[in-house]
């Protein structure tokens, strides 16, 4: 959801087609990633023809320098552009992967008597990353500095996969007040339209028209529930 609020962000228009993650990927969808995950990007706009972008970090960098006057990253070169590389891949390689070991923990042991501890173990990485966020957000208010970027939307997505038996990211003030600050941004709310497992093309913000193809899971109440993370008592 990430990329689709970089998306929206940009302004450009896109076509946009939900995938059901409750059903088998289709062959054609796994032609596109043999991962068979979301997110996906086609890009039609590329010289040499439609190319196809997966994994969130390489979309949102994709993005954020196709589309430079959104000013979602800083420029290639510079300690700034290094800190942006530092936070997605710590998004992509720290904060994501704690979060899967929590929501499967039986596949990453051999043993199923060992995944309560598997995921036991992953309460503990994530809230050592919120904690890491956290001390990197001081003075903030973004992770990098004042300039908001990619790297707070892929944080923010990230913390739309908080549980409530998972530290309360209340607990984390600096990136409780960097979320409100992305959440409140006009392209976030605006990014996961339509009903809850669509099928095809849904409204959006951006024109009608699309010069690329975003393919994301199917959207639910997240957004509208993501004050309560904020917010409510455990």
């Amino acid at each position: 959801m990430g990329a689709h609020a970089a998306l929206e962000e940009i302004g450009a228009p896109y076509a946009l087609d939900y995938v059901d993650l409750e059903v088998p990927r289709s062959p054609d969808f796994l032609k596109l990633n043999p991962q068979g995950k979301v997110p996906v990007l086609i890009d039609e706009n590329d010289p040499t023809g439609p190319q196809v972008i997966y994994q969130s970090a390489a979309i949102l960098l994709h993005l954020a320098d196709e589309h430079a006057e959104a000013a979602l990253a800083p420029a290639p070169g510079g300690a700034a552009r290094g800190l942006c590389y530092q936070w997605l891949f710590f998004m992509a390689e720290v904060l994501e992967p704690a979060y899967m070991l929590h929501f499967y923990p039986e596949r990453f042991t051999a043993e199923a008597n060992q995944a309560a501890g598997v995921e036991t173990n992953a309460t503990a990485l994530i809230g050592n990353a919120w904690t890491m966020l956290d001390d990197a957000l001081n003075p903030g208010p973004y992770l990098l500095g004042e300039a908001f970027s990619v790297c707070d939307l892929y944080m923010h997505t990230m913390a739309l996969w908080n549980q409530p038996h998972h530290r309360h990211l209340r607990e984390f003030p600096n990136v409780a007040r960097a979320l409100a600050l992305v959440h409140a941004r006009p392209a976030v709310p605006c990014a996961p339209r339509g009903p809850t497992h669509a099928r095809g093309p849904q409204p959006r913000c951006a024109g009608e028209m699309g010069i690329a193809r975003w393919i994301q899971f199917s959207p639910t109440n997240l957004l509208s529930e993501f004050k309560t993370l904020l917010t409510t008592s455990d």
